[in-house]
């Protein structure tokens, strides 16, 4: 396995040098902390800006709908959370 490629046992092989990455801009408008990357083969993944060969996490397009939609809704509001605890 090349350099750039992460595995999951379940999900298949994400390789982070061809995903397209996108970093989106925190709720200030400045760049974010976190970039969301986009492979081919409809693997999504997340990692740091500033740590791009750190951990990754990596979601099937059914599981980053539904984690896109949990933010959206508010489910992982930090205040929600800890109200919810």
């Amino acid at each position: 396995m090349g350099e750039h490629k992460r595995a999951h046992p379940f999900k298949g092989e994400f390789d982070t040098a061809a995903a397209r990455w996108v970093r989106p801009d925190a709720d200030d408008g400045t760049p974010g902390e976190l970039e969301i990357g986009f492979a081919d083969n409809g693997l999504v993944a997340l990692r740091r800006f500033d740590d791009p060969e750190g951990t990754i996490l990596i979601y099937t397009p059914e599981e980053w709908e539904a984690f896109v939609g949990g933010v959206r809704d508010g489910e992982l509001d930090f205040a929600v959370l800890v109200q919810d605890a």
